[in-house]
């Protein structure tokens, strides 16, 4: 999916330079079909060096401030990132009650309902958030 990213064209657009670290954040986030935490997200980027984790964070955080990631509350489980930019559509995803994955689903076509939801009592909202609920295949022992 990050393949079609631009990366360094994406966050010069932002007004920011392209380090060496945001790159690999946002190239730790297109190596995946899912949204991660950002201690995933952290563990990936040092596989590729040493790297401060308050670093990563701020990054995190600003990136989600920017749009470049969505930041997904996920409950008691805390919140996962994923990429935002154009290539990356919001979309529903699974999560698995047992271990906790989030896996992104295929967007699916929700104008309808987005156009009866978006402003009832006076409200105006932003996002729809779709998030399924179950066992993923690897915790069912089911390999897909």
């Amino acid at each position: 999916m990050g393949d079609r990213c631009d990366f360094r064209k994406l966050i010069a657009s932002k007004g920011m330079r392209a380090t060496r670290l945001r790159l690999a954040v946002l190239g730790v986030m297109a190596g995946g079909q899912r949204a991660m935490t950002a201690h995933q997200i952290l563990e990936g980027v040092r596989a590729s060096g040493k790297v401060n984790r308050v670093t990563v964070y701020r990054i995190l955080d600003h990136f989600t401030r920017l749009g470049i990631l969505r930041r997904l509350p996920m409950g008691g489980r805390g919140a996962r990132f994923e990429l935002a930019c154009e290539h990356h559509p919001p979309h529903p995803h699974f999560q698995c009650q047992k271990c906790g994955e989030v896996q992104c689903l295929d967007p699916v076509p929700i104008d309808r309902l987005w156009g009866e939801l978006r402003g009832p009592l006076g409200n105006e909202a932003e996002r729809i958030e779709i998030r399924v609920a179950g066992t993923c295949s690897r915790c069912r022992g089911v390999i897909s």
